[in-house]
């Protein structure tokens, strides 16, 4: 990918050199990322490809996702919501499973080996908490109290140590449109404009906080306005909108951006499950769908990676609602050309079936770890492998061809 103009100019480490900082800053400002960044920093610049992160938030049901349709233990624990036949897709290379038919896009995919179904994932100790599991997921580890990672996403930290460039990670939830982003109101624009650029003339005897709220003008004027210009023109190839339509409008901006992360909401379907997927699922897919063709439009399908994955499944057995309640383990997806199409991790069993809650049998830091490593070509161990964590960092077969 060519190299842009912006990442040359405004390189997060050339703006902080300039303002006296450094690693040796960064080390006494976060002890966890200095050693990190003193490690590991610019040891690789990776292979460049795109890895897309979507967050299904609520505690996704794989179990309405991909069916073990023909298994009487499923079927008796879901007397209403257990999908049947006609409700699936059958798998081309395990007709025990079946996708769910409002997921043809998913099911394309899965048929053309574009798809790989990681089975029940999860972390150690499952934990009920929507905002806690969102922080294991976000954070990447199971201890957050003791590993001192300083509220600093995954995915931030994997910036910072090795592409640390200023549009290296972005989210659809804090850019919003990224057309509009920056001042949201022309009425103060010039007032912030010129205060904050005197401040940033400041190039003596800044102190930390004046220099924070420089990094904060930088980010807001100058790189909103970069990001701006280059996504203003952006046209979509299809009517469907969305987060994914966000992501594609990011992706063709062309600012060395590795990690684009996204979320869809609304699948903690305690009750009228059914009545919530017939509105979920279809948007998923259907947007998702748009994605793929958008980027096969820029030219980016090829080297792109869609991970999704939810902070936890949902119970094997339905309520009374009839829904289903919190559970533990769940499945992660990854899409794209380049993946191991197929099933991966731990196959459902019955016995797994009779339990309260799918267990899990692969660490989803295993799944990320992966994509980082075979996917982007930089080594996880110090993202995740910190203060102390320890976990099985083996999913047991390849996810990537």
């Amino acid at each position: 990918m060519k190299e842009c103009n912006v990442c040359r100019v405004l390189s997060r480490r050339n703006f902080l050199g300039q303002a006296g900082y450094g690693l040796g800053a960064l080390a006494l400002m976060d002890p966890i990322l200095g050693t990190v960044a003193s490690t590991f920093a610019q040891t690789s610049r990776g292979t460049g490809n795109l890895l897309v992160l979507c967050e299904l938030n609520g505690g996704f049901d794989v179990l309405s996702f991909l069916a073990p349709f023909r298994n009487a233990v499923y079927r008796s624990k879901r007397p209403v919501l257990a999908l049947t036949e006609e409700d699936v897709t059958p798998l081309p290379d395990n007709n025990e499973y079946g996708i769910n038919t409002m997921f043809p896009f998913f099911s394309q995919l899965y048929s053309q080996g574009q798809l790989a179904i990681v089975q029940q994932v999860a972390y150690p100790d499952a934990n009920g908490s929507h905002f806690e599991s969102q922080e294991i997921y976000q954070y990447g580890v199971r201890d957050l109290k003791g590993t001192g990672v300083a509220g600093t996403s995954w995915y931030e930290r994997l910036r910072r140590s090795y592409f640390d460039e200023p549009f290296g990670v972005l989210d659809t939830r804090t850019i919003g449109d990224p057309r509009r982003y920056g001042y949201p109101d022309n009425t103060y624009r010039r007032a912030a404009q010129d205060a904050f650029g005197r401040l940033a003339q400041l190039e003596k005897a800044r102190t930390a906080s004046q220099s924070a709220v420089a990094e904060a003008y930088e980010r807001i004027d100058v790189r909103g306005a970069e990001l701006r210009t280059r996504t203003e023109s952006f046209e979509s190839t299809g009517e469907h909108r969305g987060e994914f339509h966000r992501a594609a409008m990011l992706a063709s901006a062309d600012l060395g951006t590795q990690i684009i992360k996204l979320s869809y909401g609304g699948f903690d379907t305690h009750g009228e499950q059914d009545t919530a997927n017939q509105e979920l699922f279809p948007r998923v897919n259907n947007h998702f769908a748009q994605f793929v063709a958008d980027l096969q439009m820029l030219g980016l399908w090829e080297r792109a990676c869609i991970c999704f994955y939810s902070e936890f499944g949902r119970r094997n057995e339905e309520n009374g609602s009839p829904g289903t309640d919190h559970g533990h383990g769940g499945h992660i997806m990854l899409a794209g050309p380049g993946v191991r199409g197929g099933l991966h991790g731990q196959a459902v069993t019955s016995a797994d079936l009779n339990e309260d809650s799918l267990p899990y049998y692969v660490d989803f830091r295993a799944v990320f770890g992966t994509c980082i490593r075979e996917w982007l070509g930089f080594n996880p161990d110090p993202i995740f492998k910190i203060g102390g964590e320890t976990f099985d960092d083996s999913v047991g077969s390849s996810l990537f061809a």
